[in-house]
């Protein structure tokens, strides 16, 4: 494709499961504040209400050729909210929504039949966006990383490697191991609250006889994947959860971003799961009392749209801050996963899109990441993950190298 020529991105949030009708939407040019018809570019191919962005060109031409339907969002998915933000930060024009009925507790999400957005993109997990040729992608993580490719205005990646392998490194952490706290709280404490507060998320107007049998169709579904987490003792689940608030707020006395004045993969990551941490009761009810940076800084990440700010050397981020931010989590994340992968292995590891061997093929790709940066840039950071309890973890042993597979969307 020459340089020069639209590159249209379609992002499609399915995170509903009612049938949507045909949608067809008039696109929009966007030049110097003036908008001009493009009818070349009538979005009329998309059957899903979803979240339809279009980028321009490459660079900050990105913007400049702009599509908007409905981004079809969901109560719960922090991976969801993640994404969302970094859409925001990012300026790729979306619009959001909520839709109303079509869940009712029970199944696999999108199971609900042959109208289901789910079921017609073909992917058992949410968010899911729709790229350029059409096809359906699951997995935010490398989503993110496409977005880099496809559009590369305020990008989320620190230009120096070693500190966007450690941006890299927190996001990960953020999204398989910081769901365990909220998880914990969520379907053990405050099961009956989250179970209604979710049903009436996808269900709108319903009746009281009608959320109860939601809430406990969805409440028995959703307790049944706890699995051994519901066994841990409370006070170390909210030990950990505490420990981890408390290196948050601490940073956040110094600064809100970690590798400069603009957030990176690291704060995305962080901010999807805290955006639960502040919605259920027990960890809400926490954070409000003791820990008033985080709960403003989850507000602030949101929407940083307007936010601009630069990147800042390495050694002005390998601080205390942040090392005690890491120190909070990594040694819990590193201590799971190396369970985890001594009761599955590390065999068929490719074809892995979420669940045990999911975290054990995460782990091994940053194992992967870290040993293809430089002497130099390895020794830049080194100092900081020993300190952390990151460094030996993140070294291969025996013939782990051998099982590296690459994290694709799916």
């Amino acid at each position: 494709m020459e340089a020069l020529a639209p590159l249209f991105f379609h992002a499609v949030w399915i995170l509903s499961f009612n049938h949507v009708p045909y949608v067809s939407k008039q696109c929009l040019r966007i030049v110097n504040n003036a908008v001009f018809d493009c009818p070349a570019y009538t979005a009329n191919t998309l059957h899903f209400l979803g979240l339809l962005v279009e980028c321009g060109g490459r660079g900050e031409q990105s913007k400049a050729v702009r599509c908007d339907v409905g981004g079809v969002g969901g109560p719960g998915s922090p991976y969801s909210h993640k994404l969302r933000a970094v859409l925001r930060y990012r300026r790729i024009p979306h619009t959001w929504l909520v839709p109303q009925g079509g869940f009712t507790g029970s199944g696999a999400l999108g199971a609900d039949g042959a109208s289901s957005p789910l079921q017609q993109a073909g992917k058992p997990v949410i968010p899911v966006l729709q790229y350029p040729d059409g096809a359906f992608k699951a997995d935010s993580t490398p989503i993110m990383y496409d977005l880099e490719a496809l559009h590369t205005a305020r990008s989320i990646v620190p230009p120096h490697r070693a500190l966007a392998f450690m941006a890299h490194l927190l996001e990960d952490i953020a999204d398989e191991y910081l769901p365990i706290p909220m998880f914990y709280f969520r379907w053990t404490e405050d099961k009956q609250w989250c179970a209604r507060r979710q049903m009436i998320g996808w269900n709108g107007a319903i009746d009281d006889a009608q959320l109860e049998e939601m809430a406990n169709n969805f409440l028995n579904r959703q307790t049944g994947q706890l699995g051994a987490a519901a066994a841990m003792p409370r006070e170390t689940v909210l030990s950990n959860y505490t420990e981890f608030l408390d290196a948050l707020e601490e940073q956040l006395k110094h600064s809100q971003f970690l590798f400069g004045s603009r957030p990176s993969f690291a704060e995305f990551g962080l901010y999807g799961q805290l955006t639960q941490y502040l919605s259920d009761p027990t960890l809400s009810a926490i954070m409000r009392e003791r820990y008033l940076r985080v709960f403003q800084w989850i507000h602030l990440m949101d929407d940083l749209s307007g936010h601009e700010g630069e990147w800042a050397e390495p050694a002005e981020c390998l601080t205390s801050s942040l090392q005690n931010l890491l120190a909070s989590i990594a040694p819990l994340y590193f201590a799971m996963v190396k369970g985890i992968q001594t009761r599955v292995g590390m065999q068929d590891l490719a074809s892995a899109a979420n669940g045990p061997k999911y975290r054990v093929k995460c782990l091994l790709a940053l194992k992967q990441e870290l040993a293809d940066l430089t002497t130099d840039e390895r020794a830049s950071i080194q100092p900081l993950l020993t300190a952390s309890g990151c460094w030996d973890a993140l070294q291969f042993e025996g013939d782990e190298a051998a099982h590296v597979v690459p994290i694709t969307t799916f």
